[in-house]
C-alpha cells in the first residue's frame, strides 16, 4: 500500500475533468499523526515488528503509516472497538481478503502480523502489505480501466453485503447540505446553488434506468499503485453497489473504452460525484487549506458547466 502526492491523482491533473477527481493531500497534523504512529508501533511490536524509520504517507480520514523498514503499512482510524470507524476497517479487510483469494490486482492485508482490526489508545488499526509506488510510471486511462475491470470481476463473487452507492456517499451529502452549520463558511448563494444542484441531479437520476453491480466506489488513479511493473488497486472502504458509471465517474477517461457505458448517465454521475467531493472537502477544510482549494475547484467546475 502506498500513496501518491495528490490524493486522487497518480500524476498532476492536466485537465478540468481530471481535477474533478482529485483531492489534495493536506499537511500532516503533527499531534494526531504522532499519536496514531505510537499506537501502530505499539501493536506491531507485540508481533515482533520493529519500525525504526516509520513515515506517515497520508493523513485525511485515516492516517496511513509505513512502518519502515518492515514491509508493513498501518491504516489508523480514531475509533474504539465496535465503533463505526472500526467496523469500516473490518469490512474493508474482509473485502480485501476476498479480492486476494480471487487473484485480483490489489494490495492485500499484511502477512507479517495479524491484519486486525486492532484497538490501541483510542485507535482502530489494520495492517497491509507495503508496495513501493513508482510515481514516474504513467497510468493511462486504458490501464486504469483494465485494472478496475479485473477488480470488478473479483467483486462479482464477493458473498458479503455491501451498501448502495446511494447510502455510501449521496445520503451523507444530503444530510450535510441540510445542516445549516455544516457548511457555514460558504456564502448563501453558493450553498443555495449546491442544494439546488443536488436536488436537480437526484431528480434526473431517479428518471434513469440504473444497472446494479458491485463497485470499488472510489477508483481514482490515486488508488492505483504501480509497483515493479504491476498495477494494484488499494482502498476498499468505499465498496458499494450501483451503476458501473458511478465507478467510471471517478476515473479520468471513463475507462478508455474498456467498458460499455451510458454516456449521459456517466456525465450526470460525474457532476454528482464532483458535488459530493466538494461537500466532503468543505466539511474538513479546517484541517488544511488544500482541502478548501480542492472543494473550490469542484465547485467551479459545477458552476461553469451549470445548465442555464
Amino acid at each position: 500500500m502506498g500513496v501518491s502526492p495528490i490524493r486522487g491523482c497518480a500524476h498532476p491533473p492536466h485537465s478540468a475533468d481530471e481535477m474533478a477527481n482529485c483531492l489534495a493531500t493536506p499537511p500532516f497534523n503533527a499531534e494526531r499523526c504522532a499519536r496514531a504512529l505510537e499506537a501502530a508501533q505499539a501493536v506491531a511490536r507485540r508481533y515482533g515488528i520493529r519500525a525504526h524509520q516509520p513515515r506517515v504517507l497520508h493523513d485525511a480520514n485515516n492516517i496511513v503509516v509505513h512502518l519502515a523498514p518492515a514491509p508493513v503499512v498501518a491504516k489508523v482510524c480514531a475509533a474504539t472497538a465496535g465503533a463505526r470507524g472500526w467496523c469500516k476497517l473490518a469490512a474493508e479487510l474482509e473485502i480485501a481478503r476476498h479480492l486476494v483469494r480471487a487473484d485480483a490486482p490489489v494490495v492485500g492485508p499484511s502477512a507479517d502480523l495479524p491484519a486486525g482490526p486492532h484497538s490501541e489508545d483510542g485507535f482502530a488499526i489494520t495492517f497491509w502489505r507495503h508496495h513501493q509506488h513508482d510515481s514516474d510510471v504513467p497510468v493511462s486511462a486504458g490501464i486504469a480501466g483494465q485494472t478496475l475491470a479485473q477488480v470488478h470481476l473479483a467483486l462479482d463473487s464477493y458473498p458479503g453485503e455491501v451498501p448502495s452507492f446511494l447510502d455510501r456517499r449521496l445520503r451523507y451529502t444530503a444530510r450535510t447540505l441540510a445542516d445549516p452549520a455544516a457548511l457555514s463558511g460558504l456564502r448563501a448563494p453558493e450553498l443555495a446553488f449546491l442544494r439546488s444542484e443536488y436536488s436537480s441531479l437526484l431528480s434526473r437520476l431517479g428518471e434513469c434506468r440504473l444497472g446494479t453491480r458491485a463497485l470499488h466506489g472510489d477508483p481514482h488513479r490515486g488508488n492505483l499503485l504501480v509497483s515493479r511493473g504491476e498495477y494494484l488497486m488499494i482502498d476498499f472502504e468505499s465498496v458499494c453497489t450501483g451503476p458501473l458509471e458511478w465507478d467510471l465517474s471517478a476515473l479520468p477517461g471513463g475507462g478508455a473504452g474498456v467498458f460499455a457505458v451510458d454516456p449521459q448517465l456517466l456525465a450526470l454521475l460525474r457532476r454528482l460525484r464532483s458535488l459530493c467531493v466538494a461537500v466532503w472537502c468543505w466539511t474538513r477544510s479546517v484541517r488544511a487549506i488544500e482541502l478548501d482549494r480542492a472543494a473550490r475547484a469542484h465547485f467551479d467546475l459545477l458552476w461553469e458547466r451549470r445548465v442555464a
